[in-house]
């Protein structure tokens, strides 16, 4: 074999290395979309069987869902923390993370993506339904792309504007009429709509950070860990101000209580906690645009998701046929919004 023949061997065996590691990248990615469907149910199913015990408001809804969502996020950290150790990340790194700057950016834009995205997107899923809510979420894409246009002078297409009508219109399709047996609609869609706001200025602030830093030293220091700690202080301060400081000992007296509770909760976490390792690995993999157009197909996954843990009897779950339609052309919106679909399956060019 002469030397050309051996170039051409190695390039081909690089190229082919370069696809598989791609096609696991979408399949953790779809792990990933999978995940944070099945963790915003058992989220919300927690939600409800503690929300039981009070008077149902606004603010108690909301305090509920920072300290569900803090306990998941502080723990899931410290699971995530354990999983790098077992797989060789010393704890020495953190320290060393915690001492550069600018990676202290994504404990900010947490604040973002926690008490305002996160926890917005689990009451309005409580109260729309987990369809409809993450058809909201689904607009992520689009606020990003309209964000990097303005600040980060990304460049915009035709296409990019064309996806962005088009996720819109499946919105529009979704939220038409709503399913049987959900009350407040339209308020939980209006309380998701600050998800995708929250979601995206996260993205637009921790991308720098994250570029110059392990993703997954920095998501459990600082996204679930620091976020965490966040919504948790986040919570005992407005409850303070309003008077109801008892019900942080409350909500904690139930969830310790209940050996179901703490089962679901626990399970909150696990889910919570893949979903955030395998996006940064499916980053990696198969990069950003294609992981996002895969993790933000959840509107199409928490049918199935929903219908199964409804039989179970673990969630009530209905959706509409405008509901279904509506996310099939929201999720075709956000394909075209992050790439052309050419781009999106020749994982040969994968960088």
């Amino acid at each position: 074999m002469n030397v050309l023949e051996k170039k051409e061997q190695a390039k081909k065996l690089y190229e082919d290395r370069k696809v598989k590691l791609a096609v696991l990248g979408l399949v953790l990615a779809w792990i990933s979309a999978l995940s944070l469907v099945i963790f915003q149910n058992f989220n919300v199913r927690v939600t409800e069987m503690i929300g039981g015990h009070f008077a149902e408001t606004l603010l108690f809804t909301y305090i509920l869902s920072l300290v569900v969502l803090g306990i998941c996020e502080l723990f899931g950290g410290i699971l995530m923390i354990i999983f790098n150790t077992v797989r060789g990340i010393p704890l020495a790194e953190y320290p060393r993370i915690w001492r550069v700057k600018a990676s202290r950016v994504v404990l900010a834009s947490a604040f973002l993506g926690g008490p305002v995205a996160t926890a917005c997107s689990i009451v309005g899923i409580s109260f729309c339904g987990s369809t409809y809510g993450n058809c909201i979420i689904g607009l992520t894409p689009v606020v990003t792309a309209i964000l990097g246009t303005i600040f980060l002078k990304e460049k915009t297409g035709v296409r990019v504007f064309v996806g962005i009508f088009i996720t819109v219109v499946g919105v529009v399709i979704a939220s038409i009429a709503p399913p049987e047996g959900v009350s407040n609609f339209y308020l939980g869609l209006l309380i998701t709509a600050a998800a995708p706001i929250g979601y995206a200025i996260e993205a637009v602030l921790s991308t720098k950070a994250i570029d110059i830093s392990d993703p997954l030293i920095v998501c459990p220091l600082y996204r679930m860990i620091g976020g965490g700690c966040m919504e948790l202080c986040c919570a005992l301060i407005i409850c303070t101000v309003t008077g109801h400081a008892g019900w942080i000992g409350e909500i904690f007296t139930l969830i310790f209580s209940d050996k179901v509770i703490l089962l679901f909760l626990l399970l909150a976490m696990v889910f919570l906690t893949i979903q955030y390792n395998e996006i940064y690995v499916a980053y990696s993999y198969c990069g950003a645009t294609r992981g996002s157009a895969i993790l933000f197909s959840s509107p199409i996954w928490s049918i199935p998701i929903g219908l199964v843990m409804d039989r179970m009897g673990i969630l009530s779950f209905s959706v509409t046929l405008m509901g279904i339609i509506g996310a099939a052309v929201l999720v075709v919106g956000i394909f075209v919004v992050l790439a052309k679909p050419s781009e999106l399956f020749n994982l040969r060019d994968v960088s």
